[in-house]
């Protein structure tokens, strides 16, 4: 068996360095910069350990990470068709890495709109995650609330409602993302023409998404809840609520909510 020489006078060495700057670049958003240093250290790696090696694909799949946070989608699916297979072969198919790489290839598909093509790749990485790290865990349940909102944009309400309802539970604690997944299953109710349900989601969402701040789900919440006064004509409601949905939008733009939903949570990491 032969090990990576890790020592401070060792190539590797340097790779890693680079990657943990990389890692502080993104913390501030510095997207250019983080990309430059994930590239430097993809040369390293390239000439020390091989292009196909685990960490070598691993370092691909943060390059392209930052790649889909920089818009660039072309060339952040480039670096995860190179490290699928990589790590598919290092080890194996349902192997938990390997969610990661598709969950991202997911990603990619969602910021081009390609939902059907997406489906397959989010369930993909989903089963991956709960067989291997369980179905509490926060990437397995990450995964599922984006395969749920791919089975909402392809107008399956009733399978982005089985995959809400299964994992609610897990989201369901004091710094969880409850109200979110409460926002979507309302969606889904609103596709399935369960309109008393989706008000009750709806409401206990909107009370949610207040005590937190997030002014822009309280806003999509009213404007939701609009539409639904109006398919019920009822006119005068529905125009309180695009009132209220337009005084929390603006309320949105001055103080902004972080889009990632598991920000601070209480989930298993």
């Amino acid at each position: 068996m032969s090990f990576t020489d890790m020592s401070p006078s060792s190539p590797m060495y340097d790779a890693i360095a680079l990657e943990r700057l990389a890692n502080f670049a993104v913390d501030k958003l510095n997207w250019s910069e983080a990309a430059r240093l994930l590239q430097e250290s993809l040369v390293i790696r390239k000439k020390a350990d091989g292009d196909s090696a685990p960490g070598y694909a691993l370092t691909l799949d943060r390059l392209a990470e930052v790649y889909i946070n920089q818009g660039k989608i072309a060339e952040a699916m480039e670096c995860l068709s190179q490290a699928l297979p990589i790590l598919e072969a290092a080890y194996y198919p349902a192997h938990g890495t390997v969610a990661a790489i598709l969950e991202h290839q997911g990603d990619c598909l969602v910021r081009e709109g390609k939902f059907a093509e997406a489906e397959p790749i989010f369930k993909r990485a989903a089963d991956i995650y709960t067989a291997s790290v369980t179905l509490e865990n926060r990437m397995a349940l990450r995964c599922m609330y984006k395969l749920a909102k791919v089975y909402l944009a392809l107008a399956k309400p009733a399978d982005a409602k089985a995959v809400l309802l299964k994992t609610i539970k897990y989201v369901d604690t004091p710094l969880g993302p409850v109200a979110e997944f409460r926002y979507q299953l309302a969606l889904a109710a609103i596709q399935l023409k369960e309109t008393v349900e989706a008000r009750e989601l709806l409401h206990s969402a909107a009370s949610d998404f207040k005590q937190r701040s997030n002014y822009a789900r309280v806003a999509d919440c009213s404007s939701a809840l609009a539409e639904i006064c109006r398919s019920d004509s009822a006119s005068a409601e529905a125009d309180e609520w695009i009132r209220q949905a337009l005084r929390y939008g603006q309320m949105a733009i001055k103080s902004p909510y972080p889009d990632d939903i598991f920000l601070a949570t209480l989930l298993r990491a």
